[in-house]
């Protein structure tokens, strides 16, 4: 799939993208502001449907978590309906992908080739019960958690996929993590927009991947912690790469991932795996933590307030 920067996605006209999110305006040029609005880029500069990006796109749509049931349907039967003008899921003409993800079911019976080989970045999604932890030293912006669980099978789409041990064992012992970096969305990761932490620390354990990801001293990623803090946000979210005969159809039919590349992380409040999410915050003591939630307190008083009066 040709590499469209972000500088090439935000130059590209609306009418280049599946679906357009509310609450923007349109500039001088009758693009919509923010372009974060802007979802599924499928058309290229010159108004060609784009092959590679469509197929990519039907695969991440069922993923978008961060977009609604109805926008997620609407840009699926868009994705559809240019899929029948090319050769993207079966014979020009025809669509012949399975409910959700375009990949044809031909395909997904071929044991040789997995789904999603060939793809670029795929996403997601994981949860479980926060805890918070007072860790001297630190200076409270640290998550702790599990981002992949391991042996834990899920239905992803139209099939069904479980990460083995030793999945990421190539990345853990390059000593290169810090290349990953944390995200408020996938869209903020694609859209070329700034991370608001990075990783720390990745290591694999029998139940899972772990890691330490420092949250940066910026505003955004202040009210990361702040939801992570409240309670809104227990799960983390990962896109990563199949990369070329890492994956397997295993004796019942899912699909293993046993060599796979962590692109990057994003928090999240909608799981498809159980089991794996932020897990604790390292925190300078709990004076920290009682400051965090009294100032929570108070911002959910005012706005209280704000409502009775209007």
């Amino acid at each position: 799939m040709a590499e469209w920067d972000a500088n090439y996605v935000n130059d590209l006209p609306d009418s280049a993208f599946l679906l357009i999110g509310p609450g923007g305006h349109k500039d001088a040029d009758g693009k919509t502001v923010p372009r974060t609005l802007r979802y599924f880029p499928v058309r290229d500069a010159s108004g060609n449907v784009d092959a590679p990006h469509l197929r990519n796109a039907l695969a991440r749509i069922p993923q978008a978590s961060s977009l609604t049931a109805n926008q997620r349907q609407a840009a699926m039967s868009a994705a559809k309906a240019l899929a029948t003008k090319t050769n993207v899921s079966g014979k020009q003409g025809e669509y012949s992908g399975t409910a959700g993800s375009g990949r044809s079911r031909t395909a997904l019976l071929d044991v040789e080739t997995p789904p999603d080989e060939a793809m670029g970045d795929l996403f997601r999604s994981f949860t479980c019960s926060l805890e918070l932890r007072s860790v001297a030293g630190s200076d409270g912006r640290t998550l702790l958690g599990r981002a992949v669980p391991y042996g834990v099978t899920a239905d992803v789409g139209n099939y069904q996929e479980r990460f083995v041990h030793g999945a990421f064992a190539r990345q853990v012992a390059s000593g290169q993590v810090g290349q990953v970096k944390i995200f408020e969305s996938h869209h903020a990761r694609l859209d070329g927009a700034p991370p608001i932490g990075k990783t720390s620390e990745l290591h694999e354990r029998s139940d899972g991947l772990h890691g330490a990801w420092p949250l940066f001293n910026t505003t955004r990623a202040s009210d990361a912690l702040e939801l992570v803090h409240s309670g809104e946000v227990t799960g983390l979210s990962v896109g990563f790469k199949a990369t070329p005969g890492g994956s397997v159809r295993a004796a019942d039919g899912a699909i293993e991932r046993r060599s796979v590349h962590l692109d990057h992380v994003v928090l999240t409040h909608e799981p498809i795996y159980q089991g794996a999410g932020v897990l604790a915050v390292r925190s300078a003591g709990p004076t920290q933590l009682d400051s965090l939630r009294d100032d929570l307190a108070k911002r959910r008083e005012v706005l209280a307030q704000l409502d009775v009066q209007a």
